[in-house]
């Protein structure tokens, strides 16, 4: 079963006890992050997320109130010794903005992180219990949303 856990919902402005856009799905064990905005980290620590849980992350669009908080989720996870793989699903700029800032940082990233930029309306995930679809929509700027859809196993009768 597909749960959804809201850590931000706000623009870009802070606001009291309000944070940017960043939401998390549950699929039984597995955790996505879709969106990254600053606080995320914050709001995982509140709502006692393991963050090693997640394997894949969704960036939407290049407002900041998305992905802001990105580059601190990929640099902590380095500073906790992550090894585990980590998929990063978004615009194709996103790669050379991350690239940029941990170029200058001289940071270095202890996993292997797999950037997949989004096209047009495709599946980009297809694992044994889901499938994510990404669909362009319309904004000001290129900007995808994501349809998570789980997969039934057919019932055994007898």
């Amino acid at each position: 079963m597909l749960a959804v856990t809201i850590l931000g919902n706000n623009s870009a402005l802070p606001m009291h006890d309000r944070h940017p856009t960043s939401q998390l799905v549950t699929n039984g064990e597995q955790l996505f992050l879709v969106d990254c905005g600053e606080g995320t980290q914050i709001q995982m620590n509140r709502y006692k997320i393991r963050r090693s849980r997640i394997n894949h992350i969704f960036i939407s669009h290049l407002h900041g109130d998305h992905y802001f908080g990105l580059s601190g989720l990929l640099n902590s996870y380095s500073l906790t010794n992550r090894t585990e793989p980590l998929h990063l699903y978004g615009p194709a700029m996103l790669k050379d903005i991350l690239d940029l800032q941990f170029k200058a940082a001289s940071a270095h990233l202890s996993f292997p992180l797999h950037f997949h930029p989004l096209g047009e309306n495709e599946i980009i995930l297809d694992e044994k219990k889901l499938s994510v679809f990404s669909f362009k929509v319309q904004h000001r700027i290129p900007c995808w949303g994501f349809l998570f859809r789980e997969k039934i196993k057919p019932r055994k009768v007898d």
